[in-house]
């Protein structure tokens, strides 16, 4: 594992998932991401999206959790999340993906992923003119 992608498995807001923890993960966090880095070495894009991934989980930290998923299950989980190509996230809302960005993108198309899925939280309990 690069140090960079250590650093990230190291973040608070951050966990390292293996395939038969995979459900638990999502039960326990509602909103999640989980990060699909593909193997770096070949592929270093994943290390640019893993910088990225980091962010998001400065900027969110107390609205989202982040599974880096672990390089032995990533072939395993990838169908099941709709992972073709990776590096990838995964948006998350209840266990269930509403979002996917694969591949290294600008900014904005990650934090307003990010939004979108945080959006519905805070349209719950609000009428259309904002006022709970």
């Amino acid at each position: 594992m690069s140090e960079l992608i250590e650093a990230l498995a190291a973040h608070p807001v951050c966990e390292v998932v293996r395939k038969a923890a995979v459900d638990e993960f999502l039960a326990r966090n509602r909103r999640a991401l989980l990060f699909f880095t593909g193997d770096v070495g070949r592929r270093p894009e994943g290390l640019d999206v893993a910088v990225v991934v980091r962010e998001l989980a400065n900027d969110y930290q107390d609205r989202i959790r982040v599974g880096l998923v672990d390089r032995r299950d990533e072939s395993a989980l990838m169908e099941r999340f709709g992972v073709v190509v990776m590096p990838a996230v995964v948006y998350l809302r209840d266990g269930q993906p509403v979002e996917l960005v694969a591949r290294m993108r600008d900014w904005p198309v990650f934090a307003q992923a990010c939004e979108r899925l945080l959006a519905a939280d805070a349209g719950v309990g609000t009428s259309p003119g904002g006022n709970a």
